[in-house]
């Protein structure tokens, strides 16, 4: 590993990205069930994984519609 470094996302950890070589991408390890979508991708740079992280992360915030109220609702 050439290197490697901790995301927190509003001081919660999140995961890690690291990278294997100089010319290598950025590769990000999930450790927060909000991200792990991500888990595996490869990135371009450590911004876009920390960028895309943050994304994620927020995103996984809300709360999704349950299906099964949908449906009472509309009966």
């Amino acid at each position: 590993m050439f290197e490697s470094s901790v995301i927190e996302v509003d001081g919660v950890f999140v995961g890690i990205v690291f990278q294997n070589g100089p010319d290598e991408p950025y590769n990000f390890r999930a450790m927060h069930e909000r991200v792990t979508q991500m888990d595996g991708d490869m990135l371009p740079t450590f911004e876009a994984a920390v960028a895309q992280a943050r994304a994620r992360f927020r995103i996984g915030r809300c709360k999704a519609p349950r299906v099964m109220e949908m449906a009472r609702l509309r009966a």
